[in-house]
Parts: C-alpha cells; structure tokens; sequence
C-alpha cells in the first residue's frame, strides 16, 4: 500500500470512529429521555441538542463531499465514497435520535407508557445504545465483529416481541401510547442497523485498501 493511500485511508477510520462516538453520546442522552420525569426534561432536551448538534456538524461535512464528485482526483475516491456511505447512514441515525426526543418531549405531561411497552422500549433504547458503542469500538480499535452481529439479532427479536405485544393489545393501550412504543422500537433498531452499516463499510474499506 502507498504511503499516501495508506494515510487516506486511516484519516478516515479516524473521523467515522469520532463519527460513532458522537452518535454513541447522542443516543445516550436520548435513551433516558421518555422516563425522564417532566421538571427533568427540559434540562435533558437542551443536553440532548447540543450532542446533536455535534453529531449534525460532522455528518454535514461528510455529505458535503457528494458536491465534490465532478471534481474530486482520482486518488480521493475511496475516501469520497466513504463519506457518502458513512454520510447518509450517520445523518439518518441523527433525524431518528432527534425523533426519539421529540417523543419524550411531546409525552412530557402524559402518564408513562403502560409497563407492557414501556419496559421493551427501555430495553430496546439500552440495546441500540450499546449496539453503536460496540460499532465505534469495532471501527476505532478494530474489535471483532461477532458481538456486533450477535447485538443486531437480540435488537431484531426484541422488535419483534414489542410488535408482537402492540398487535394483540387493543384494550390495555390507547392508541397514542401504541403509535409511540411502535416509533420508539423502530427508531432504536433502525439506528443499531444504520451504526452496524457504518462499522461494516468501514472493514471494508480496510480489506480493500490498495497493496492488501
């Protein structure tokens, strides 16, 4: 592998590991948020933007380079395509945090969600939270793939489960409780899968790097 190339190539590892991290401290403030108590929330929003904002600063960087294409050299490509891959899937991960505080805030003076939802959406956000840390890890420190893989299959069945218990309780919920259990549930797996793509992009981007 050329110097340079060698260089690209650990300049961009570098800046999607500092990528996942922010989303990794993104997610954390937003987890908590849908059992924050109303007197704590308004606090916890305004931490919450400011990890996003970060987050939303990195991530224009990155899908700005798409602008690029018409002009970029040849010897960047690799690192052009790993911006718009890594781009799009952390931009996507910050509209669903975003979602998931925009929930807690507009469930601020609600009773919490029934105890039959409110503990699989807990589990679900501890899951995704943990899910994108072990994403970061994989990319910055080079970590196996196999607890990541394993995470993404116990994220999946715990969907699963909530699903199974939002279609077969049409008494116990009211139908506000249910639409917000369902988005929650989605917005933690789709943000796993989304730092999982992300991780996945970046082994690859090393397995084909030039002189491998």
């Amino acid at each position: 592998m050329s110097e340079r190339a060698l260089e690209q190539t650990e300049q961009a590892v570098r800046r999607v590991a500092h990528v996942l991290r922010l989303a990794h401290a993104a997610v954390g403030r937003a987890t908590g948020l849908p059992a924050t108590t109303e007197a704590g929330l308004e606090q916890g929003m305004i931490t919450l933007s400011g990890a996003l904002g970060e987050l939303k600063q990195e991530t224009d960087e990155l899908i700005a380079a798409d602008t690029s294409i018409g002009t970029i050299e040849e010897a960047d490509l690799r690192s052009l395509v790993t911006d718009m891959y890594v781009g799009q899937d952390a931009g996507r991960i910050d509209l669903l945090i975003r979602q998931v505080g925009d929930i807690a805030w507009a469930r601020r003076s609600r009773q919490p969600l029934p105890d039959e939802v409110r503990f699989r959406v807990r589990d679900m956000g501890d899951d995704c939270l943990a899910l994108v840390g072990r994403a970061a890890d994989v990319v910055e420190l080079s970590a196996p793939h196999a607890v990541m893989d394993r995470q993404v299959e116990d994220i999946d069945r715990r969907q699963q489960e909530l699903c199974r218990v939002l279609l077969s309780s049409r008494e116990s919920l009211t139908t506000r409780d249910a639409v917000d259990a369902a988005v929650l549930g989605r917005c933690y797996q789709e943000c796993a899968q989304r730092a999982v793509a992300v991780a996945r992009h970046i082994a690859l981007l090393q397995e084909t790097a030039p002189g491998r």
